[in-house]
């Protein structure tokens, strides 16, 4: 599927208007829009008139952020909303039923909400920033050319059926997304007098939660926009060269899943029948994971192995697995790139873990029997364990230190050197199909410096192994 392209046209009221337009552009850049957006495009010295003309010629549509001023501008024909009232009016006057255009009303507060050029459209209201999430899905649902809900198929009158001709049955409608507020806490590690101190932190977070089967759902939390500094500095301790160099890398707003994907979550999808318009990759096991069933050793309060993380899952097969709920909800599911994984593990940190400079068998589940940097042994469980057991880190991840590896978008660079600055995935258009793609976040069975936040391994796409795993 090719990215949309978008061309964002505004007036530039005040500082802070113009931070919330480029908050908007990097959110539709991070969810596939390739936005163009004149604090991004336009070099100093260039041709204002001509950047305009270009961008709403080339772009497929333009969304038009209407405030009180850029309407006031583009009636009275000021400045760069003024022109682009002209070019887009002529636009307007050759296609009447164009849908090119898209207003949305920012900050204006009473009539008239649009310029007169852009006559009865339909219109997004972005003036509620408290409903900002929901509007920018409306949004993206249009750019991506997914209605908010599926249009179902004519039926025909059951009296004019016979039994040799089945009456067609309407497609499922999207599987909504539904709000909820999570409680949980977070943990930092602090030294005092020789030994490690941890602090618990309650957490009160936005969720976000996906049906997927009858008392089975998928919980998925926002990861803010912001700039971070992504690899390990050459000084932090068992770093490794594939690390660096650190480099800065600037991303938009994502959601992503609280936990690994569980083996009742991965069963639920894999049982998934393809309804109407929907089409699978390739069967997925139902029951992939080696930790299960009758020969697995429970740990106390469990009754069974759902809510531990899916293991043995190739990248092909993660790939599929996003796919499908792709289809099935008509939002873009997907593997996380290497940066995306980082940035939301990090969770503004610059620690070698989450919660500080090193790490506890409390807080993660990896190889007790070994410490890092002057930390502390513990237990070591010798397999996974049910998923969020542990502390979250600052906004609301569970599992991003152990239990299973998370298998990432990107195909393996042995370096940093031209990786990408905005947080999408590195890939190599040529690169052949076994080619070996990123792991992340480390496992129960390895020492605490393999799981630290900068870590980073890779497999082929084809390998399965019982500790690996996938994170949407």
């Amino acid at each position: 599927m090719t990215n949309p392209s978008l061309f964002l046209s505004y007036s530039h009221d005040s500082a802070a208007h113009k931070a919330w337009v480029r908050k908007l552009a990097e959110d539709l850049r991070a969810q596939g829009v390739d936005a163009t957006l004149d604090q991004w495009d336009l070099r100093a010295g260039a041709d204002l008139v001509a950047f305009m003309e270009a961008g709403i010629r080339k772009a497929e549509r333009v969304l038009m952020v209407c405030s009180s001023n850029y309407v006031r501008k583009a009636e009275q024909r000021k400045g760069g909303a003024g022109y682009e009232g002209m070019i887009v009016t002529s636009h307007v006057a050759r296609s009447t039923d164009t849908v090119k255009f898209i207003p949305l009303v920012r900050d204006n507060p009473s009539e008239p909400l649009l310029p007169d050029f852009l006559g009865p459209r339909l219109w997004l209201d972005f003036r509620d920033d408290l409903l900002y999430a929901e509007r920018l899905e409306d949004l993206l649902r249009e750019l991506h050319g997914l209605p908010r809900f599926r249009k179902p198929p004519l039926g025909r009158p059951a009296f004019l059926s016979n039994s040799a001709e089945p009456v067609a049955q309407p497609a499922a409608a999207a599987i909504p997304l539904q709000r909820f507020t999570i409680n949980t806490t977070t943990a930092l590690l602090q030294q005092e007098a020789g030994s490690w101190r941890e602090q618990r932190i309650s957490l009160q977070l936005e969720g976000h939660r996906q049906q997927l089967a009858e008392g089975v759902a998928l919980t998925l939390v926002q990861i803010p926009a912001g700039t971070f500094l992504m690899g390990s500095p050459k000084g932090e301790p068992e770093r490794s060269v594939d690390e660096g160099p650190q480099h800065q890398v600037t991303l938009g707003s994502f959601l992503m899943a609280q936990t690994p994907i569980t083996q009742a979550q991965w069963r639920a999808v894999a049982a998934w029948q393809p309804q109407e318009g929907e089409r699978w990759g390739r069967q997925l096991q139902p029951a992939p994971s080696r930790f299960q069933g009758e020969q697995v050793r429970l740990l106390e309060g469990e009754s069974n192995t759902d809510q531990r993380p899916v293991e043995r899952v190739s990248w092909f097969d993660a790939i599929e697995f996003c796919s499908r709920l792709s289809q099935r909800t008509g939002r873009t599911y997907s593997l996380p790139s290497e940066a995306q994984w980082e940035y939301a593990c990090r969770a503004g940190s610059i620690t070698s873990f989450y919660c500080g400079e090193t790490i506890s068998p409390e807080l993660a589940n990896y190889n007790g029997n070994h410490s890092y940097a002057n930390g502390t042994r513990g237990t070591y469980r010798v397999q996974t364990i049910e998923v969020a057991r542990f502390p979250a880190n600052a906004w609301g991840l569970h599992d991003m230190h152990g239990n299973v590896w998370e298998w990432c978008e990107d195909h393996w660079h042995g370096s940093y050197k031209g990786a990408p600055a905005d947080g999408s995935a590195w890939l190599n258009p040529k690169a052949e199909e076994h080619k070996s793609r990123l792991l992340r976040g480390g496992s129960w069975s390895l020492h605490p410096g393999s799981c630290r936040s900068a870590y980073r391994y890779h497999f082929r796409p084809v390998y399965v192994c019982h500790y690996v795993g996938l994170r949407v």
